[in-house]
């Protein structure tokens, strides 16, 4: 069985996942996260429940160490992987990149995709599951403020930077119709993601007990995971938990996803 790359894998919805994944006769995981010695741990729990893991620490705050990170993984990974992206940010305030990006901007969206295409120019991936949100609907895009955060929201910036990548992928799709690729929003879930202090935070951790477990989603999305095929050939479908729905309707202006499209080419050609 062939390996399944995993970003984020250290915490919330990519600790649960690898472990719902794990077990005797499944397939190698490699796990991808910044935080090593998390790391380590997940490893010996896959491990000790007769599964196979495989540590990759990596940082996609910067878009050198994501391409640095997709080389390693061209290293390590079985040609015919699956590529989970699961990491991503919910900032509470603007912060900029070495490379001058608002930090959700670069590790939502153009980090998985400089991490990703050394595996698809080597050829090593198979399919692509993007784990994204519902509230990409409440996205918008201006290709001269967002991705140095000229227009940050502590809400909708998340939004933003997950409906630029979602789009991003609809393209990737395109262009590798070899690839399986599919689009989800997993479940409302109980994780640290958008955590904050002070009286807010004390609001949000209590609406968030009402909210499933990781443990459920995790379960859920290794169900995803076990169908034969998500989308035809040269397409992505969107799934919210495990049904397929129409996507989103920003996500067909055709206009915005040409400003995306545009807007991702430039900063990802910067060296």
């Amino acid at each position: 069985m062939s390996d399944l790359i995993l970003t984020g894998a250290s915490r919330g919805i990519g600790h649960a996942l690898a472990l719902a994944l794990a077990g005797p006769g499944g397939r190698r995981l490699v796990l991808v996260a910044r935080d090593e010695t998390r790391l380590s741990t997940l490893v010996a729990d896959v491990e000790r429940k007769g599964g196979r893991a495989l540590s990759v620490p990596g940082d996609l705050s910067t878009l050198e160490g994501a391409r640095a990170l997709g080389r390693r993984l061209v290293e390590v990974a079985e040609p015919g992987a699956t590529l989970v992206h699961n990491a991503g940010v919910w900032p509470s305030r603007r912060v900029l990149t070495p490379d001058g990006l608002e930090l959700a901007f670069a590790v939502n969206h153009l980090a998985p995709l400089a991490m990703q295409q050394p595996l698809l120019d080597a050829g090593h991936l198979r399919r692509i599951m993007l784990v994204s949100a519902g509230l990409l609907v409440k996205g918008r895009f201006d290709a001269d403020r967002t991705p140095t955060g000229e227009d940050f929201s502590s809400i909708r910036t998340y939004c933003d930077t997950k409906l630029c990548l979602a789009l991003a992928m609809r393209d990737v799709a395109a262009a590798h119709p070899e690839l399986d690729v599919v689009v989800l929003h997993p479940g409302v879930v109980r994780t640290d993601l958008g955590a904050r202090t002070g009286p807010l935070g004390w609001l949000l951790s209590l609406v968030k007990r009402g909210w499933e477990a990781p443990e459920t989603c995790g379960a859920r999305l290794a169900r995803i995971l076990a169908r034969e095929r998500w989308s035809p050939p040269g397409d992505a479908r969107w799934m919210m938990e495990e049904q397929e729905q129409p996507w989103p309707a920003p996500t067909d202006d055709e206009r915005l996803r040409q400003a995306v499209r545009q807007t991702t080419a430039r900063w990802l050609a910067r060296p």
